[in-house]
């Protein structure tokens, strides 16, 4: 089969592999998903191997800014959707577009290889290789954990926030002395989760960082940021009345003992969460500085304190990896990130892409549906229009916007965007290819 005429592989059925599909599919592009565990869901199916997700996961954006944009959520449902809501409504998108016939579960992918006659060879565990046009990975980035490197030794249970599922699993935290090291997201959760079970719990800060209340007056904080972004009010005074509101609804984070972060609002990932704040206050978590290193059970501090503890879980993220592709044809840099136009992009083929490659600092699913959408149609300039395909070309080699945020240099932000300029990025790109697929002339093989 040449490659013109061969369909595309989608690599992961989560959230960004689904609606990778969904658009090959709907823009006439034959396509095959390939997913390493028994169903789909990826991430969101708690309890797999494939999945970090613990008990009490919820999403930390709302849901109407993190549905995919053809596929809402019910309006009956919380504004946070837990895990298994989360589960139910992406196999709810896979049956409503009728993805599920092009998925094919059990089926690990081994290695992704040029294909001598253009296209791209796949090895699977089982099975023989097979012949694709094009390749979109979509397998996700919270897969390795990232172990911070702490000299010394911990002689108490040492776990990753992706082993961590609940107060009792892996291991029970009632009555014993807990460290949650991170700044993130997770950090906060878990340490939320566990702080009424442990005898004590500590989080662990490297900086000071911001914390959002998931509601401001009763209402998602994402959705009152959306109306400030809609009145295109200055990034400078979005800061100011968003600074304020959280003050009224939670308090700034030095009114909790937190310390005072090192960055103005929005230069870190969001620490989206409502409970941190009032659990410090109660005494159930205990703020603590960087540690400096491991002694036996006990954990020394930057500030030379010592404290001995039962369970440290580390929340330290992930490291970005695709094992099943040599790094140079993603463009990987040398810390193994892919360098792509738009995190989605390679600056020069049009036959691969990789989707959800982002941390927005919003609702995700939305952002990787364009992210799809703009995949779609290189796929379909590359089959019939060779002035659009070429614009395209054009268009990823040329430097890249200045961000109007600038992120604080660390790992966490290698993948941030801002999720309203991001999108309107992508909706240019895509509008523009529309218009130059209208104009190209149809062949009987387009």
């Amino acid at each position: 089969m040449s490659a013109s005429v061969a369909p595309w592989c989608v690599i992961g059925a989560g959230p960004s592999g689904l609606t990778a599909v969904k658009n090959l599919l709907q823009a006439g592009i034959a396509a095959e998903c390939l997913e390493r565990e028994e169903g789909i869901g990826g991430n969101w199916v708690f309890g797999s191997p494939a999945s970090s997700i613990f008990a009490s996961t919820r999403l930390i954006s709302s849901k109407t800014l993190t549905a995919y944009t053809d596929y809402p959520m019910p309006r009956d449902w919380p504004a946070y959707p837990d895990h298994a809501r989360c589960l139910a409504y992406l196999r709810g998108y896979a049956r409503h577009f009728g993805l599920e016939s092009h998925i094919r579960t059990r089926a690990a992918v081994e290695r992704v290889e040029p294909a001598a006659g253009g296209g791209w060879m796949v090895r699977l565990a089982d099975g023989p290789p097979r012949h694709y046009a094009g390749v979109v990975i979509a397998n996700g980035h919270n897969r390795e954990p990232r172990w911070p490197e702490i000299p010394g030794t911990f002689t108490g249970t040492l776990l990753h926030a992706c082993h961590y599922k609940s107060p009792t699993v892996p291991v029970p935290v009632a009555g014993r002395r807990v460290l949650v090291i991170g700044g993130g997201n997770s950090a906060a959760d878990i340490a939320v989760d566990v702080a009424t079970r442990a005898a004590a719990t500590v989080l662990s800060l490297r900086r000071g960082y911001y914390v959002v209340p998931r509601t401001i007056l009763g209402r998602p904080a994402d959705l009152r940021g959306e109306r400030l972004l809609r009145m295109r009010l200055p990034l400078w005074l979005r800061r100011l009345v968003s600074l304020r509101a959280i003050d009224r609804e939670i308090g700034l984070p030095w009114r909790h003992g937190l310390p005072r972060p090192d960055h103005r609002l929005w230069e870190t990932h969001p620490v989206v969460n409502g409970d941190l704040c009032r659990r410090i206050d109660s005494g159930h978590i205990r703020p603590a500085g960087d540690v400096v290193r491991f002694d036996g059970d006990t954990v020394v501090f930057t500030d030379g304190r010592r404290e001995a503890f039962d369970v440290v879980i580390c929340a330290t993220g992930y490291r970005v990896t695709l094992p099943f592709i040599d790094p140079v044809l993603v463009n990987a840099g040398p810390d193994g990130v892919p360098r792509l136009f738009l995190h989605l992009l390679h600056p020069t083929r049009d036959d691969i892409a990789v989707v959800g490659l982002i941390q927005p600092d919003s609702g995700q699913w939305g952002l990787t549906d364009l992210q799809a959408q703009l995949v779609a149609r290189m796929a379909v300039a590359a089959r019939r229009s060779p002035r659009a395909a070429a614009w395209l070309y054009r268009a990823r080699r040329r430097p890249p916007a200045v961000a109007a945020i600038r992120y604080v240099d660390s790992p966490r932000h290698r993948l941030e965007v801002e999720h309203a300029a991001y999108a309107r990025a992508l909706r240019r790109q895509i509008a523009s290819l529309d218009r130059r697929l209208r104009a190209a002339p149809r062949t009987p093989s387009s």
